[in-house]
């Protein structure tokens, strides 16, 4: 085991956005924000009957719920977060981009990274 000294801010890392033309900003999700993400997720995935998840079986507002938590539009010193039905009236490549952004982000791809590591 290391010895070594984690050290960690506290500061939540953000990065900006325009979309339209407009200013955004994502936001790392805290702990509890990321919790209630993935409990979100684990409730729409399907179980074999082995008992182990088998993919997914519902996909409605699952990228757009991750934004939604994430994403905030810049009103002078605001910061208000944008309406789930207002992502998803976006075109699919932004909500992609903005999903694999607040994926990222918010470190929840860490798995997808670690086996593409085994490769």
């Amino acid at each position: 085991m290391s010895s070594e000294t984690l050290s960690f801010d506290l500061e939540r890392e953000e990065r900006p956005v325009t979309i339209g033309g407009e200013a955004y900003v994502l936001i790392e999700l805290d702990g509890k924000e990321r919790d209630k993400y993935l409990n979100v997720l684990g409730g729409r995935l399907r179980h074999g009957a082995d008992g182990k998840p088998g993919g997914v079986r519902n996909f409605d507002g699952l990228q757009a719920s991750l934004i939604a938590a994430s994403l905030r539009k810049v009103d002078g010193e605001e910061k208000k977060p944008v309406p789930l039905n207002t992502i998803q009236g976006w075109p699919a490549r932004v909500v992609t981009g903005l999903f694999e952004a607040a994926r990222d982000l918010s470190a929840l791809d860490e798995k997808e990274k670690d086996e593409g590591k085994n490769d």
